[in-house]
Order: structure tokens, then sequence, then C-alpha cells
């Protein structure tokens, strides 16, 4: 403690290590740009900051794993070292326990991050704070302020070691903030789930209204695609995208949707075959689709439930000119096929 607004940082090794810059090993909180690094015969390093930390603040400088040694050999771990410019350091903590999928969390990330403002995105925010996870998924925050600032906490799985969250690792945003105080200057947040990115969320919801016509509400999902161009109702044969029944009750819930993009179709099942279909008579030239309502472009979290606002269903049914054959590749992308006009083709004649 009492060490001042200083601008240099002098890490010595108990073995030779390769001389790269700093920048690439350390990180220091808070946030400073690395000016440079110099060597001592590969055993004391000598780290400049741009600017000189802060006075009568606690500041936290992490040495990242993977630091090689002389033979190219990396750490395996990491290490996190705590000073004061002022007189104490902060007391302030949070811990919790991590799980991925259902087995605790060994080697994840949870950092923390500003809670607002609103106008800088999420990824735009600096890192105030991180810590990894022990073999049981445990992770501790020590060392914070309780000075009363809204956080959100942020968790993702780090395989490699880099400290960079991937599209590709499990991760998670806490939804509430967190905020630490006098009165409470230590906080757990228990057990958090993280999920696989390719693990399928779940929506929730309630009709609030359905079509007089009869039947049962059915629901299917669809993921959207990079390439898609919007919603074309169509007439589905068996084997696209399974619809899940709508108790009585109005409330429902679709156990795999998504992840990613995703909208959600509602119809009234007025012949009975789960399908969204087309209904009509032999000799009409025009038939209808099952009254069906549409919420699209909800953005489903790998393994996370998402209530959605019941669907609108709109005032007048769709037309299906059954006895024609749209551009398949409209309705291929969408899992989706024509109506089947087999019973409206003229009869084979017998030689």
């Amino acid at each position: 403690v009492m060490l001042g607004p200083i601008d240099e940082l002098q890490f010595s090794f108990s073995e030779k290590m390769e001389r790269v810059d700093a920048y690439r090993w350390l990180n220091v909180y808070p946030k400073r740009t690395i000016r440079g690094t110099s060597w001592t015969r590969a055993i004391v390093a000598t780290v400049r900051l741009e600017e000189p930390l802060p006075a009568d603040t606690t500041v936290v400088v992490e040495i990242m794993p993977g630091m090689e040694d002389k033979h190219g050999v990396p750490q395996p771990f990491g290490r996190t070292f705590v000073f004061a410019t002022g007189d104490s350091i902060y007391d302030g903590e949070i811990t919790g326990e991590l799980v991925l999928e259902d087995e605790p969390l060994a080697g994840g990330v949870v950092e923390i991050i500003a809670a607002g403002p609103d106008s800088v995105p999420l990824p735009e925010r600096p890192v105030l704070r991180r810590t990894t996870t022990d073999s049981t998924g445990t992770w501790r925050l020590p060392w914070l302020p309780a000075s009363g600032e809204r956080w959100l906490l942020r968790a993702y799985h780090d395989p490699n070691n880099d400290r960079r969250r991937a599209d590709t690792e499990a991760q998670r945003l806490w939804p509430d903030t967190l905020q630490l105080t006098l009165e409470e200057p230590r906080q757990t947040t228990g057990l958090r789930v993280i999920y696989r990115p390719d693990t399928p969320g779940q929506l929730t919801g309630a009709l609030i209204d359905r079509p007089d016509s009869a039947g049962s509400v059915l629901v299917f999902t669809m993921r959207i695609a990079d390439q898609d161009t919007g919603f074309v109702a169509a007439a589905q044969v068996a084997g696209g995208p399974g619809a899940v029944a709508v108790p009585d009750t109005g409330a429902f819930t679709v156990e795999a949707a998504g992840p990613g993009l995703t909208r959600a179709v509602f119809f009234v099942d007025v012949d009975g075959d789960s399908l969204l279909s087309a209904l009509g008579a032999e000799a009409d030239t025009m038939w209808v689709l099952e009254p069906w309502a549409l919420v699209d472009s909800l953005e489903v979290e790998p393994g996370l439930p998402l209530a959605i606002l019941a669907p609108v269903w709109p005032d007048t049914l769709t037309p299906w000119p059954a006895p024609m054959l749209p551009d398949s590749a409209a309705t291929d992308s969408l899992g989706l096929a024509p109506a089947d006009t087999t019973s409206l083709a003229e009869p084979e004649l017998e030689e």
C-alpha cells in the first residue's frame, strides 16, 4: 500500500523467459496501455505504462497463462497480484459457481463490466476485472470497491486459455446487475449454468386468443439463416419442423428452439394432421391455409428460456392455389412444400 501514482512495474522470474513485449502477457486494472517493455538477462521485465496509475486506487495486475520460458514451454496457469496506490486495499468481493451444461466448469472465466451507459455496446465496454474458475467451478473476485457502482457479470468457457471470448465457446451474460456497498461489501451469485453455443433454448408464453376455427393450436419454430428473406406461408409436408401442441390453458413451452435468431409459427390444426395444411375441396381452384400467426426475429440464447409475446392472428385466411406448384426454391429453404394436389390430378386412363 501507499505506492503512489506509479507508471512502471517490474517482474522478476525464477528462470529465463522468452523476451516478448508485456502487452502479450500482462493485463492491468484499472486499464492502462503498455508503452514498452525492457528485459534484463531474460529474468527481469520492466514494464512502462502510458500514463501513471491513479492515486488512492486498488490495482490488480494479471500475468496471463501461456507465457513461455526460453525453451518455449508455456506456463499452464496465470498469476494475479494486488497493491494499492492509496492506504488500503479494497475489501469488496463477489463469489459464485459455474456449471457447463451439467458438469462443473473448470477453466472458465468470469469478467466484470460496467452496467452502463446504454449508449456503449457491451462488446465495447472495458473489462474492469476478471478471474478464473477452479476444478469445482468455483470462482472468486476479491479486492473490489464497495462504492455502490453497478456492474454486469459475464462468464465463458476458455479451453485454450487465451482469455478471449469466442463465438464457438459457451458463454453467458448475467441478466441482473450487481452492486457492493459499505453495508454489503460481499455477495455471492450462487450457482449459474452456461451452455454450449449449439444447445437449443426454449420458448414460453401464453395465447390471449385464437381463431374460431375448430382444432388444436400448434406451434413450430424455424431458425433464421443469414440469407433469410422473410417468412413465406406455405403448406407443410411430413418431415418438416415438428409442431408442439398448445394446451387448452393457452400456456405453451417449446422445449427445443434456436439457438440464435428464430421465428415461431402458430396454426390451428383444422384437419388434425399436425401440419400447417391447405384446406379445400377437389373441385376448388383456390384453397386456403389453416389459420396461422407468426412471431418473428426472436433471439434465443443457448439453453435458456425466452418469454415471447402472444401472436396476433390475421383477420383473413391465406389463399392457396392448390392446382399450382410454387417455386420449389422458395419453399425448400424453409422446410416447407406446396400443397398435396394428388386428389386434383386427372385419373389415368386404362388401355
